[in-house]
């Protein structure tokens, strides 16, 4: 059994809503000279890719408060290096314009060790090795083992499709930088806790 959605290694339980963003700010900045007296500034365009979203973690309380409180020290931390943000959600653009794009799906046949989908271009979507899939009908986990170079079959780590039909979720990875996290437990009995996070994509 296991989570297909992480940060930085953290499980983030089902996320309910994903909103992936370019936002524009504009930056006044100084312009010393001798008329500087009557020049407020000099604008200047910066696009920012985010992703807010929210989600619940379910079960015990020390489980949830544990991923809270990882997440928290990270976030409070100054960050020197980019997480990793793995769900099936993740569509974005990287470095050197390779698309990486999550996805839900079936599978089209049962094969040892393997996922197949003949309905899906798993190169055009950039899956990579370390990708995280999940059977979501037993929801088992596996990892995709090699680099993806069969359009319909990802290599596995474990079996977990012994059987056709079956839906599966695949996760795409970006990188990004905590901005804010927000929780709040749920009565009665405190076995779930929503979220609200919010990211900075980074390269």
């Amino acid at each position: 059994m296991g989570d297909v959605n992480f940060l930085a290694g953290v499980s983030l339980g089902k996320i309910q809503t994903w909103d992936y963003k370019k936002s524009s700010s504009i930056t006044p900045i100084s312009f010393p000279g001798e008329n500087s007296g009557e020049t407020e500034g000099v604008d200047t365009l910066g696009i920012i890719s985010y992703v807010a979203f929210k989600g619940r973690w379910v079960g015990k309380f020390h489980d949830i408060q544990k991923n809270i409180a990882l997440l928290n020290a990270l976030a409070d931390g100054n960050q020197y290096t980019p997480s990793t943000l793995q769900s099936p959600f993740v569509n974005v653009t990287t470095t050197g314009d390779v698309l990486r794009t999550g996805i839900i799906s079936s599978n089209t046949l049962a094969a040892t060790d393997k996922l197949t989908d003949n309905t899906v271009d798993f190169v055009a979507l950039g899956i990579q090795e370390g990708d995280v899939v999940k059977n979501l009908s037993t929801q088992a986990t596996a990892l995709v083992n090699t680099a993806v170079v069969d359009t319909h079959v990802l290599n596995l780590d474990t079996d977990i499709f012994p059987i056709s039909g079956v839906g599966y979720a695949v996760t795409a990875t970006m990188n990004v930088k905590i901005l804010n996290i927000d929780t709040k437990w749920q009565l009665p009995g405190l076995s779930y806790c929503d979220y609200d996070i919010s990211v900075i994509q980074v390269k």
